[in-house]
């Protein structure tokens, strides 16, 4: 009996568990986008999460469990259709740890605690609607003590819900206690608007020399009213037409609250297109990175699917390479902006947590840049919203000369084709060349001018002529090598795109050698 009992008790020691920690937010996005990944079969909640318990029982399929006050485990009975029902019954069914009463100096300490959190108020959107309304009215009274007597703290409780949340709240058919509670929020928006409401000056600044600032967090909802759109781009107007991208028509616009935004529409033909949108809204939401344009929301109305974007300021990569009226990048410049594109690029690839996402028409049109020189991509993994068709001619999506061969073959899309095309972005950011050139009457892809010229070694000849001598040797030498190996036929021959941000930033390491490596000679 003893050693059946070992037996047992070294399997149970043996067991092997391992631990993810994710951030993000969001919170509630954040659990259920784990426990869908993850397949998860139980879901155990903490005590701080109990306020958003009727949440999780109504999105999560799987069990759940949650930890009460003295660490024991409650499984709460999923919620039924009888609105006699009196609240959720609770089952303890275990406890990993001992009862230990609580001394009455740690609930005096709990107590004001507790106090001191809910006079801080810095609570999100959706933590805020637990609050009941008398919480609410204690709970401001509260804060006005605290802001009278610091004055210069008033702008850091500006994170409240706005009035599109509320109604879209109402829309959703919340309950009676969530709704009072949100339209408290509401109330005391109006009686301290220096408190409460959104401000703008808050917002981070996108590009520091033309004062361009973004905005600071994504709301839960992201959907945009129609109405919203058309006001804000007044009635879809040509003068605030941008031009015509990968998903459609694009429209400069700016919200109520400043924010400028570009609004992508495009009209969809089938129902399956509007299934695949609401898809790659949700994963595409996820998408948040310094190199990447954010996305703020979506739209649909009938026919129409509408992305809204931030609006970034000094045009695109193309423009800056092949107008006549833009300024010559100078190196620096585009080293940097090759940088940013690998960093964006190894986001959606490698660090995504909806990923990893193929952007399928990387260009120099789709990289947009501020006027510090950032670049940002846009236009990721819209091709899999116009695949609507099996054909052969809409199957391969994307622009000539950047799709990589299997994927013109064949079909074959993965995240080599991106990488396939930013090495055809690399050598025109070296050479300044578009990727089909005339050459003696007859149109040239630019592989054809370069292939010769590297496996010679005539770097120099790669340079834009506009540049003349002012280029560094070594980091020619990086970006052409990285570019070489990218657009390999073979898609296996080439390298990750993070493998690319390594070879890249080898180029600055000769800097700092030199930066230090004099101190220690003398």
């Amino acid at each position: 009996m003893r050693a059946c009992f070992n037996r047992v008790l070294k399997s149970v020691i043996m067991k092997r568990i391992n631990v993810k920690i994710t951030a993000g937010t969001p919170s509630k996005a954040v659990i259920l986008q784990e426990v869908v990944s993850n397949k998860a079969s139980w879901v155990i909640l903490d005590r701080h999460l109990r306020r958003d318990l009727k949440f999780y029982m109504k999105h999560i399929s799987c069990k759940v469990a949650l930890i009460s006050d003295n660490l024991s485990i409650e499984v709460p009975k999923p919620s039924v259709t009888n609105s006699s029902s009196k609240g959720i019954l609770e089952q303890k069914f275990y406890s990993v740890w001992k009862t230990i009463q609580p001394s009455s100096n740690m609930q005096e300490d709990n107590q004001q605690e507790s106090q001191t959190n809910l006079s801080s108020l810095m609570y999100s959107a959706d933590h805020y609607a637990s609050v009941t309304a008398q919480d609410c009215s204690s709970a401001f009274k509260s804060k006005s003590n605290m802001i009278s007597s610091s004055p210069g703290r008033s702008r850091d409780y500006s994170i409240f819900t706005s009035d599109r949340t509320v109604s879209s709240s109402k829309q959703a058919g919340m309950s009676s206690k969530e709704h009072r509670s949100l339209s408290c929020a509401k109330v005391l928006d109006g009686n301290n608007e220096n408190v409460f409401q959104y401000d703008f000056l808050e917002k981070p600044i996108l590009c520091a020399a033309c004062g361009l600032r973004s905005i600071f967090y994504i709301k839960e909802s992201m959907k945009f009213r129609f109405s919203e759109i058309q006001d804000a781009t007044s009635d879809f107007s040509k003068e605030n037409l941008l031009g015509e991208g990968g998903f459609g028509l694009v429209y400069k616009g700016q919200l109520k609250d400043g924010q400028f935004i570009a609004a992508k529409m495009r009209k969809e033909e089938s129902t399956q297109g509007y299934t695949e949108f609401f898809s790659e809204v949700h994963v595409l939401s996820f998408a948040r990175h310094r190199n990447i344009v954010m996305l703020l929301g979506y739209c649909c109305k009938e026919k129409y699917n509408i992305l809204v974007y931030e609006y970034i300021c000094n045009k695109s990569l193309h423009w800056h390479l092949f107008s006549q009226s833009a300024e010559l990048l100078e190196w620096h410049q585009r080293y940097a902006i090759a940088m940013g594109i690998a960093k964006g690029l190894r986001f959606l690839h490698e660090e995504c947590r909806g990923g990893p996402i193929i952007h399928r028409d990387l260009r120099p049109r789709n990289i947009l840049l501020t006027h510090d020189f950032v670049p940002m991509l846009g236009d990721f993994g819209l091709a899999k919203w116009k695949s609507n068709s099996d054909s052969f001619q809409t199957r391969v999506l994307g622009t000539s000369g950047y799709i990589a061969p299997e994927y013109a073959e064949f079909g074959i899309v993965s995240v080599r084709t991106d990488v396939y095309a930013f090495g055809i972005v690399l050598f025109q950011l070296i050479s300044g060349r578009r990727v089909l050139d005339e050459e003696n009457g007859h149109p040239q892809h630019l592989l054809q001018w370069v292939e010769p010229l590297v496996e010679n070694l005539a770097l120099h000849e790669l340079i834009d002529p506009r540049l003349g001598e002012s280029y560094d040797i070594y980091e020619l030498y990086h970006l052409a090598r990285a570019a070489f190996l990218c657009v390999r036929r073979n898609p296996e021959m080439r390298p990750s795109i993070g493998e690319v941000v390594h070879l890249l930033e080898a180029g600055h390491v000769r800097d700092l050698a030199q930066q230090f490596v004099p101190h220690y000679i003398k």
